[in-house]
């Protein structure tokens, strides 16, 4: 009985910590599909070493902005809780742009989100100057088995591509995939995804609304 009694009790806290833990997993997967996050970087200054964050939190949980990227350089925030139908604004001044390329930037929450900045892509152009005029949509291949995806984007009602399609992506294991396309100008293209060897998984048009909408969409399969 001395041996017994002790183990029955150990069980039976190990099974309440695994019960509380999948409940803890369950409330955080419910709260990181509700987040509705818009996200904006633009220059204030034609500084090439300062740009201005700003998140704008739509949804109904306080979300913290932990790291944000320009394109593969990661930085990390401290401090950045945006509250529920609140926004929030940083002065992004650790890093500098290289003259001739395009930037993009995404924020990561710590409920694992990972959310495109509408104003779109920054181009920093050939004489060291900020040009944002540049229309963009983003691509999240999430929900799909591992393997290749072609992406083609064609102009409203051709079949003609636009100049960075098609786009080929590939996604490993559990991850999420990420990629973008700069378009030419606001208005309707049309997109299809096909997974090699299974077919098409998004066929449908995606509507850039500048200057009623920001400057770029999000297709997330």
């Amino acid at each position: 009985m001395t041996a017994v009694i002790p183990m029955l009790l150990f069980m039976r806290q190990a099974e309440t910590i695994h019960t509380m833990r999948k409940y803890e997993l369950k409330r955080l997967d419910e709260e990181r599909k509700y987040e509705d996050l818009h996200v904006y970087v633009f220059n204030d200054t034609e500084s090439l070493e300062s740009l201005t964050l700003r998140v704008e939190n739509w949804g109904d949980f306080s979300v913290n902005i932990k790291r944000i990227w320009m394109n593969d350089a990661c930085y990390l925030l401290d401090d950045f809780n945006v509250q529920p139908l609140n926004w929030l604004e940083r002065e992004l001044t650790n890093f500098t742009a290289s003259p001739d390329t395009s930037y993009i930037i995404k924020v990561a929450t710590d409920r694992g989100n990972v959310v495109y900045a509408k104003s779109g892509s920054l181009y920093c152009n050939i004489y060291g100057n900020w040009e944002t005029n540049l229309f963009t949509i983003f691509f999240i291949i999430s929900n799909q088995p591992a393997g290749w995806f072609d992406v083609n984007i064609t102009y409203f009602g051709t079949e003609d591509h636009v100049p960075e399609s098609p786009l080929h992506v590939h996604k490993s294991g559990l991850d999420s995939a990420y990629d973008f396309c700069n378009v030419p100008d606001a208005g309707i293209y049309h997109v299809k995804i096909m997974r090699r060897g299974a077919g098409i998984i998004y066929d449908n048009d995606v509507t850039i609304y500048w200057p009623n909408g920001p400057r770029s969409e999000t297709v997330h399969v």
